[in-house]
C-alpha cells in the first residue's frame, strides 16, 4: 500500500481507544536470566553418560521379535508417554510395521489393547478402520453395557483417548467418546478407581491425551509410571534422566531468548507491545520439545516474538485496510 493511501485511509478512521495504554510488565521479569540451574555441568555430563548406557540396555531389551502384538503396543506406548521414544525411532518404526501387519487375536488384550493399538497407529499416520471396535458393540449399534463395569477403567480410558483420533464423519468414534466419558465420570464419582488411573482419567476428561501437550504428559506420566505394578525400572530411570537433561537445555535456551528479547524490547521501546517471550517459548516446546530440535525452537521463538510485536502494533495503530494487507501477507 502506498504511503499516501495509508495516510488517506487513516484520516477517515477514528483513533483507536486505549492505543497508548501500557501493558503490565511480564510476571517473569528477569527470572530466567538470573536463574541458576540445580544441575552442574559435571553432574550433567555424568547423567548423560548414564543415560547412554541405559539406552544401550533398552535397545537390547527391546526385542520386538519375541514380543506378541499386545506387548509391542504397550511397550511403544510406554516409550512415547515417558518421552524417550525419540531415542528409539528405528526400533519403533519396525515395531509399528509389525503392529500394523498383524491383527490382534480375538479378544486379545481386551478393550484396552484394541483401543491402544488403534490410537498408536493413527497417531503415526497409519489408517485403522473403526471396525476394530465392533466386537465391543451390541446389536443396537451401541457399546456393550458390560463395558460399564468398574473392573476395566483403563479400557474405557483408552477407548476415550483413542476415539479422539477421529476424522470428521466417524459416528462410531463420536459415540465412543460420549459413551466412555459418561462411564468414566460415573467411575470417578464412585471413587472405585485407584491411583494413578484416577489421575489419568481426570486429566483426560479435562484434555484428552491426543490434545494434551506431550511434554506436560511426560512430566505427569513419569511420576505415575512407578506406581504401576508392571513398570520397567530401566525405562523409568532413563525417562527421569532424560527429562532432567532436556529441562536443563530448555532453561539454557530460555535464558538466551530472554536476554535477546530484553535487548530487543528495550531497543524498540513499544510500551503497547506485550512481553510474551516465555509464553511463546512454551508454545514452541509444545510443538518440538526434543533436544535435537533446539535450533528450531530458537528460530520459531524469535520469529513469533517479532510477529507478536507486529501484531500488537497493528492492533493499536493500523487501519482496517492495513490489517487486511497484513492478513494476506501472513497467509501467503
Amino acid at each position: 500500500m502506498a504511503p499516501s493511501n495509508i495516510v488517506q485511509s487513516s484520516s477517515t478512521l477514528p483513533p483507536v481507544a486505549g492505543g497508548d495504554e501500557e501493558f503490565a510488565p511480564s510476571v517473569w521479569g528477569d527470572f530466567f536470566v538470573t536463574y541458576a540451574p540445580p544441575v552442574s555441568q559435571a553432574s550433567e555430563q555424568r547423567m548423560r553418560e548414564r543415560a547412554e548406557r541405559l539406552k544401550a540396555q533398552v535397545r537390547q531389551a527391546f526385542d520386538a521379535a519375541s514380543m506378541d502384538v499386545a506387548g509391542l503396543v504397550t511397550y511403544v506406548d510406554t516409550l512415547e508417554r515417558l518421552g524417550i521414544d525419540n531415542h528409539f525411532r528405528d526400533l519403533i518404526g519396525g515395531a509399528l510395521d509389525r503392529i500394523r501387519a498383524e491383527e490382534l487375536p480375538e479378544h486379545g488384550g481386551g478393550l484396552h489393547i484394541v483401543a491402544l493399538r488403534f490410537h498408536l497407529l493413527r497417531q503415526h499416520g497409519i489408517w485403522v478402520s473403526t471396525d476394530v471396535f465392533d466386537a465391543f458393540r451390541d446389536d443396537a449399534s451401541g457399546f456393550c453395557s458390560s463395558l460399564c463395569s468398574d473392573d476395566d477403567p483403563r479400557g474405557l480410558l483408552s477407548l476415550y483417548n483413542a476415539a479422539h483420533m477421529a476424522v470428521p464423519g466417524e459416528v462410531v468414534l463420536d459415540d465412543a467418546i460420549a459413551f466412555a466419558r459418561g462411564r468414566l465420570l460415573d467411575i470417578l464419582r464412585g471413587s472405585k478407581v485407584r491411583s494413578p488411573v484416577s489421575e489419568q482419567i481426570t486429566r483426560a476428561l479435562d484434555i484428552p491425551l491426543p490434545r494434551f501437550t506431550r511434554r506436560l504428559e511426560t512430566m505427569h506420566y513419569i511420576a505415575e509410571y512407578e506406581h504401576e505394578e508392571t513398570h520397567d525400572g530401566l525405562l523409568l530411570e532413563l525417562a527421569r534422566l532424560n527429562f532432567v537433561l532436556v529441562r536443563a537445555l530448555h532453561l539454557r535456551e530460555l535464558k538466551d531468548l530472554s536476554l535477546w528479547w530484553r535487548d530487543l524490547y528495550n531497543t524498540v521501546k513499544l510500551p503497547y507491545a506485550r512481553d510474551r517471550m516465555v509464553e511463546i517459548y512454551f508454545w514452541t516446546c509444545g510443538m518440538l520439545h526434543e533436544e535435537e530440535y533446539s535450533l528450531a525452537r530458537m528460530f520459531f521463538a524469535k520469529t513469533f516474538g517479532m510477529v507478536s510485536l507486529m501484531d500488537d502494533t497493528f492492533d493499536v495503530h493500523a487501519t482496517l485496510d492495513e490489517c487486511h494487507k497484513l492478513k494476506e501477507a501472513m497467509q501467503r
